[in-house]
């Protein structure tokens, strides 16, 4: 089931989203395509992912959500291979958009069916095995492209992404458990069996009604700070923090189980703004590629442990907390390019672009400790005689 949920990721987060990295100087230099062309492709696909985050958000039943989640494998291959049969760049906006849906599907359906699934069957609800599959599809890309890119034409390095991606679908959908067997009592039932309560107090989280209560009330926006750097243009790099990034899941879940989530968050923090000062202080080729481990190996601590972190506390539906975090993440992916974008044309350089994203880094930080000193506000009545 676990290598199932993975190998979906892959289709709809790794290739369906981040084939397009590499393929930028591919097609830049086979069609001439301007900077614009290529920056709204990425916006419509970030476009793509923000919509279908607050779709997922207005979405209760069960059945419908396993069901837009097979129809997300479905779209990944055929938006992916369809890139290679068209020049039409309205028609690739089109299709970019859509395989952000996709990505979407992947990412917070699969996610909260994966944590309904955990929960059902008594296991750690943790999700950094689910989140590996990032790393794993963003290393796939990045290799596949080093192996394709002088045999073939952009067009056809298209269709074989989406082969690729094709090949996986296969055993991600016949690997797939029955999902609608998870459904969970609403809140104020019986929740789950005791040996699955143990497991949330093993993650430092309760689900007595007064914790859930209190996560009910508790700013969703103070959560939602969280910039999201990247480094965009060679393969070889964004293969680089992929690898960095898929071992480091799991790696988060031990120590978060170790020491507790919250210590874990403030060292992932920490972690990313330093791969985001070394770009600052030296751009050599030696100090991007350490930054871009740090980097891989922050970024996907961040997102794994703060999407479980919600989903835990909304057992019924974690798909939908999931979407609001994600909400914002989408808002900063189309915004953050454009920004930084004008910076570098002002100045002639990233420098203040990556000044900037420290100075938000630090206001998710601040953001972070204010929702931890409210959920240790909150719970003290409960836990008082």
């Amino acid at each position: 089931m676990l290598v199932a949920s993975v190998i979906a990721v892959v289709v709809m987060v790794g290739i369906a989203r981040f084939s397009y990295t590499p393929m930028i100087p591919e097609m830049v230099a086979a069609l001439g395509l301007s900077k614009s062309v290529v920056g709204m492709l990425a916006t419509v696909n970030y476009a793509g992912y923000l919509t279908g985050a607050v779709l997922i958000t207005r979405i209760s039943d069960l059945g419908l959500k396993v069901r837009l989640y097979q129809l997300g494998l479905v779209v990944a291959v055929v938006s992916t291979v369809l890139m290679g049969y068209t020049t039409n760049v309205w028609l690739w906006f089109i299709l970019r958009f859509i395989s952000g849906l996709s990505t979407s599907a992947g990412m917070l359906l699969g996610a909260g069916l994966l944590m309904s699934w955990l929960i059902k069957n008594n296991q750690k609800s943790e999700l950094g095995v689910f989140f590996s599959g990032i790393g794993l599809g963003i290393v796939l890309t990045a290799v596949t492209a080093e192996l394709i890119k002088d045999p073939f034409t952009w067009d056809q390095q298209w269709v074989i992404y989406g082969l690729v991606a094709l090949a996986l679908l296969i055993p991600a959908w016949r690997w797939m458990p029955d999902y609608r067997a998870c459904a969970l009592p609403k809140r104020g039932q019986p929740l789950v069996a005791t040996s699955a309560v143990d497991s949330y107090v093993s993650c430092n989280w309760r689900t007595s009604a007064p914790a859930l209560a209190m996560w009910s009330r508790l700013p969703f926006w103070w959560l939602l700070l969280n910039p999201c750097p990247s480094f965009r243009g060679r393969a070889g790099w964004s293969g680089i923090a992929g690898l960095s990034a898929t071992p480091a899941c799991w790696l988060w879940d031990v120590f978060s189980r170790r020491w507790g989530q919250w210590l874990a968050l403030y060292l992932a923090y920490t972690l990313n703004s330093v791969s985001i000062l070394m770009l600052i202080v030296n751009t050599s080729l030696a100090s991007v590629m350490v930054s871009s481990v740090i980097y891989g190996v922050s970024f996907i601590g961040i997102v794994s442990m703060m999407l479980a972190m919600v989903g835990r506390a909304f057992p019924e539906n974690p798909s939908r907390p999931m979407s609001r975090l994600t909400f914002s993440y989408g808002i900063a992916q189309m915004m953050a390019p454009a920004v930084v974008g004008y910076l570098a044309d002002v100045e002639g350089n990233y420098t203040n672009g990556l000044w900037l994203t420290l100075v938000v880094m630090a206001l998710g930080v601040l953001m972070l400790h204010l929702a931890r000193r409210a959920k240790e506000r909150e719970a003290e009545p409960a836990l008082s005689p």
